[in-house]
């Protein structure tokens, strides 16, 4: 397929083959047509380029995917993160990352990568753009979030404290025991403690109890630190199917049992 573009998007192209951007967002194009003094408006800027190859649209209005030169024709990368890359590159200011599988997927602590990618944001209002294109939490996380290919991944740390705080925000605990032993080698106590800061008491509980068999380590500082008095629900209050004594966790919720997860039974 050959695509061809008129002498007055030549200057964009040219700079969008030294940038190599993934995607373009309309405020991106437009920096680019005040640059090049372009009198076309952005929307026939982009409508010229998509129909010539050169753009493919995504799900969020505003957003193209850019095909390079190289490329056979206008050809989706079909990256799986493709919806999510174009929520922040659109919504850059919101504070959202990926969190459970999709994180451990993007660490290389999973094999697969979900059907459905799982994002984690800090405000409520910020959940309902991404309902539909994702599985979306809500997690104020207090270590800082790390940055892999330009996509924002809440820290390891983060993601096992929001696994404790919010079980129901798991949508398939099943697939956790296949990735979740890789996830947490590379935990740290220090930084377990630092999410854990000013959270109730029940989510050290639960979270002791959920990584008791992977990291005996963290899970001996924990019981150390904390004296728990009341029972810690992991899960509906209903009947459990296992009981904890070490951290009180009544589980009426886990497929599998935590303590077998790292061959201690």
């Amino acid at each position: 397929m050959t695509r061809t573009i008129s002498n007055s998007f030549a200057g964009i192209l040219q700079e969008l083959e030294l940038e190599r951007p993934l995607l373009l967002t309309s405020e991106h194009l437009s920096d680019l047509k005040r640059k090049y003094h372009i009198a076309s408006s952005v929307e026939v800027i982009a409508a010229r380029l998509k129909e010539k190859g050169w753009l493919i649209s995504t799900d969020r209005q505003g957003v193209w995917e850019f095909v390079p030169a190289e490329a056979a024709g206008a050809y989706s990368t079909n990256d799986p993160l493709l919806s999510f890359r174009a929520f922040h590159a659109k919504y850059p200011t919101v504070k959202c990352a990926l969190t459970f599988q999709t994180a451990a997927w993007v660490y290389g602590d999973s094999d697969r990568m979900p059907s459905t990618v799982h994002v984690a944001v800090e405000e409520y209002k910020h959940a309902r753009p991404l309902k539909g294109h994702a599985a979306v939490s809500v997690f104020q996380p207090k270590l800082t979030t790390q940055l892999i290919s330009n996509v924002p991944i809440l820290a390891r740390e983060s993601i096992v404290v929001q696994m404790s705080a919010r079980p129901s925000s798991v949508s398939i605990w099943e697939s956790v025991a296949e990735w979740l032993p890789n996830f947490c080698a590379e935990l740290y106590f220090n930084k377990v403690s630092e999410e854990l800061l000013d959270r109730p008491l029940f989510v050290s509980q639960r979270l002791g109890y959920l990584i008791q068999g992977i990291r005996p380590d963290i899970a001996d500082e924990l019981q150390k630190r904390i004296k728990p008095i009341n029972n810690a629900w992991f899960g509906d209050r209903k009947h459990s199917l296992r009981y904890d004594k070490r951290f009180m966790v009544a589980d009426s919720l886990l497929p599998f049992d935590p303590k077998e997860l790292g061959g201690n039974k």
